[in-house]
């Protein structure tokens, strides 16, 4: 168990912008960094990360927090396990206190597979460097392919042994357990219960989490036989997911920030070869065909895409479907096609770092010219399949979810091409509907192109109190020592002072305490309110960090949240328009924001209370005495919420 007062270390060193700028790339806007959300797909940044209060916030999907929620959240960890990522991160040492042997056993199953995944790849790096056997056949095959030994140790490049069960022997007397062997797919087990090897004579190549880690392996046979495959990798375990991985992600995030592109190909070695060309923002889909996880991957860094293809026209054309998840991911793909017989791999090998730079900007193009240059050489001067050319262009359109976009695409299509670029708009409105309907088909009845309606006017529903709630704890949040004068908020209080100011916290509770019933709803906003109500009592008001920080987690991400604004004041209205707006804690600003948002809780809840009346009224069926009862309760709240609407300027009329 991580002691208290180290936890609270590690959460005031982190960074957040540091910590999430590991994972997603963020622009400076105002006072606070912004970036596209990595925990949902979105086109335009609502991912706001704000130094100043440490938290992290998406306007997009709700999700908040600080430091250690945003890598529990991304990274799929604990919050213990969070911890030491960041403990590790910031250099700070971690001296755990004795734990039962109760929470040994609760330690959670992913973290033991990392561990022996962790062991597997220092033995195959071992095997590697200081096996006769490793040096003889695996050293060498990397050296033959031109392999510098500072980037072999970068990827952490192994050997397994030709032995069956080399590997599992060593990780049984290590103490690993044969579950765990299984599980992680290492070994595998026999009819009679012993255990062998899943990778045999093999070169290993360690494949790592975004975050480092290991957590799966690809080996590549070095034998020419036949009937073994070229290539082995890992199963899916829980913490091996191939959809969701991409080979050299952890070598090339930075790069990828760094040039706003990312390059993507096929295979480990494309990925070494490249790096060591000094392009080191490459990734691979490790030999798997390219996934919608994969692509939104590569997006928490950029929107940018180049795939580069080998000279097999072939294999490129059954590959169009991954420029298609591309561009419906919102994402920007180009491509570079090498010359036949080629890969990168084999170019970058043979070339010099500034040959296979200049290639790849030289041969770039965007996936329109591609389509068309390899499809219209097989159309030839038949009619009919030059109009498969334009549909299969054309489909690939029609999946940008930009209009913007897809019109400037539709325009450069129809110059290549030679199609009117009406005729292009219409199809690809075809096939968008199309594509809408299988997904809403209760929309069939739908126009074609719908006219537009005038809005009608509609019944505004009641407001849940519960909203009101929210926004008193959000103003204690933000401003709960502020200082303000009710009297001088332009609203006519009853027994306010001129002379007197008050706090928001104090002014918040005390309003709540005068009326005894006005008890929060929401179970997580009733716990804000005690813990504020006890910090009072004690005459000190917790600190923002106390609430971000807070060992709850539904605290944590509530008050992240709270905390958070998509906006920023541009100092332009002042400075060139000469205008000046009126911050929230602007005095005349604040009271009105406190004294309105009490007013309409207690008045919400007077109208249901009025309203349970009424039901009763209605249906129960009371003696007399009772309705008489019900009735006078029904007039005193009545009058109170007449007097709550007078205070805030309101004329109310009818029951």
């Amino acid at each position: 168990m991580i002691p208290r007062h180290t936890i609270q270390q590690v959460l005031d060193t982190a960074r957040i912008e540091e910590v999430v700028g590991d994972f997603v790339r963020l622009k400076k806007r105002g006072v606070n960094q912004i970036g596209n959300c990595p925990f949902h797909n979105e086109k335009t940044p609502s991912f706001t990360v704000s130094p100043a209060k440490g938290i992290f916030k998406c306007f997009g999907c709700g999700e908040a927090g600080s430091s250690v929620d945003f890598v529990m959240k991304h990274e799929h960890l604990t919050f213990p396990q969070a911890v030491h990522y960041l403990a590790k991160k910031y250099n700070i040492e971690i001296e755990e206190e004795a734990q039962s042997q109760e929470q040994i056993q609760a330690e959670t199953e992913r973290e033991s597979l990392m561990s022996v995944t962790q062991f597997a790849a220092r033995y195959f790096t071992e095997q590697l460097h200081q096996s006769p056997e490793g040096q003889a056949v695996a050293l060498s095959y990397f050296n033959e392919r031109g392999f510098r030994p500072e980037v072999i140790k970068i990827f952490q490049l192994g050997y397994s042994p030709e032995s069956w069960d080399a590997l599992s022997s060593a990780a049984l007397a290590a103490g690993y357990s044969k579950e765990l062997l299984l599980k992680t797919g290492l070994s595998i087990e026999k009819d009679n219960g012993q255990l062998y090897d899943r990778f045999r004579q093999r070169v290993m190549f360690p494949i790592h989490s975004v975050s480092g880690r290991t957590i799966g392996f690809g080996g590549r046979i070095l034998t020419s036989d036949k009937n073994k495959p070229k290539y082995v990798n890992s199963p899916e375990s829980s913490i091996y997911d191939k959809s969701n991985v991409l080979f050299g992600l952890f070598t090339a995030k930075n790069a990828i920030l760094k040039h706003d592109n990312c390059f993507l190909v096929e295979g480990y070695t494309d990925v070494i070869s490249l790096f060591q060309s000094g392009i080191e923002n490459v990734v691979s889909s490790s030999g798997t065909s390219l996934t919608t996880g994969q692509i939104k991957l590569i997006k928490r860094y950029t929107p940018n895409i180049t795939i580069l293809y080998d000279g097999d026209a072939a294999g490129i054309k059954a590959s169009f479907r991954g420029i298609d998840m591309i561009l419906e991911e919102g994402m920007n793909v180009r491509v570079v096609l090498f010359p036949q017989g080629e890969d990168p791999d084999s170019y970058a090998r043979t070339h010099s770092s500034s040959e296979m730079l200049q290639f790849l900007q030289d041969q770039t193009t965007d996936f329109i010219h591609f389509k068309a240059d390899l499809l219209s050489s097989d159309a030839g001067n038949d009619p009919i399949k030059k109009a498969s050319v334009v549909r299969e262009i054309v489909t690939s359109i029609a999946l940008v979810p930009e209009q913007l976009n897809r019109l400037f695409f539709i325009r450069e299509t129809s110059e290549l091409l030679q199609v009117q670029e009406e005729m292009l708009v219409s199809e690809v409105a075809k096939i968008r509907r199309r594509a809408h309907l299988k997904t809403h088909p209760e929309d069939q009845a739908l126009p074609e192109l719908p006219t537009p309606q005038f809005k009608q006017e509609v019944a505004v529903p009641e407001i849940d109190t519960q909203l009101f709630e929210k926004e008193m704890i959000r103003l204690m949040l933000n401003y709960g020592k502020l200082m303000f004068n009710p009297a001088q908020s332009g609203i006519e209080m009853p027994e306010s002072d001129s002379e007197t100011s008050i706090s928001v916290v104090q002014f918040i509770l005390d309003e709540l305490h005068f009326d005894q019933e006005m008890l929060f709803e929401n179970p997580l906003y009733k716990q804000f309110l005690e813990e504020y109500q006890t910090a009072l009592q004690s005459e000190t008001l917790p600190s923002e960090q106390y609430f971000t920080q807070h060992t709850d987690e539904n605290i944590r991400k509530a008050a992240s949240e709270l905390l958070s604004t998509p906006y920023n004041i541009s100092p332009n209205w002042l400075d060139k328009h000469k205008i000046e707006i009126q911050l929230e804690t602007h005095p005349e600003v604040i009271s009105r924001a406190c004294i309105g948002t009490v007013y309409d809780f207690k008045i919400r809840k007077v109208k249901k209370w009025k309203k349970e009346i009424e039901e009763k009224l209605s249906h129960e069926e009371p003696d007399e005495l009772s309705r008489q009862a019900l009735l006078q309760k029904w007039l005193t709240l009545k009058t109170f919420e007449s007097k709550l609407n007078a205070t805030l300027g309101r004329i109310i009329t009818g029951g």
